[in-house]
């Protein structure tokens, strides 16, 4: 197994847990928030959604999907918890942006892995080559672990 297929069935095992966590959270639960007035599983689980339609720009494949999900899943502590959407509606997004992105990732070679993404310049990219794509994913993967790990503490 190649160090490229190793990272990307981490993406892929990660993607799993999160549609696992999406078909097996209660609508109930989903809604609640894991830590008195902290964030809900709606919230988290939209919140990835959001940055992993966000990687379709990032990696130049396409527009995002789902821009609208920005708005709602953003990062102002406090304003984003109001808006979300059901489970339903969210894993059909979900679903949609996974699917669109197992498709670019599999016709990605290593070298265009080992390429710059879209926040990084040229220039900045000669100079800090680690500013490529395959880096960004791999804080994907460990971006999704740490917010599956909180959904993890819902109380039963």
């Amino acid at each position: 197994m190649t160090t490229l297929e190793i990272c990307l069935l981490q993406w892929n095992t990660y993607n799993r847990r999160m549609q696992k966590t999406l078909d097996t959270i209660s609508e109930e639960d989903f809604h609640k928030p894991i830590v008195p007035g902290g964030n809900s599983a709606s919230w988290l689980l939209g919140h990835l959604a959001e940055t992993d339609d966000a990687l379709l720009e990032l990696f130049a494949i396409r527009t995002r999907m789902f821009p609208e999900l920005a708005k709602v899943y953003h990062h102002e502590r406090g304003t984003n918890q109001n808006g979300h959407l059901s489970k339903a509606d969210l894993a059909a997004k979900w679903n949609a942006i996974t699917a669109e992105l197992d498709k670019a990732f599999k016709s990605m070679s290593e070298q265009d892995w080992h390429g710059r993404h879209q926040a990084v310049s040229e220039e900045d990219f000669r100079k800090e080559p680690h500013r490529n794509k395959l880096n960004v994913m791999l804080s994907r993967v460990w971006h999704k672990a740490s917010h599956l790990g909180q959904i993890a503490m819902l109380p039963a």
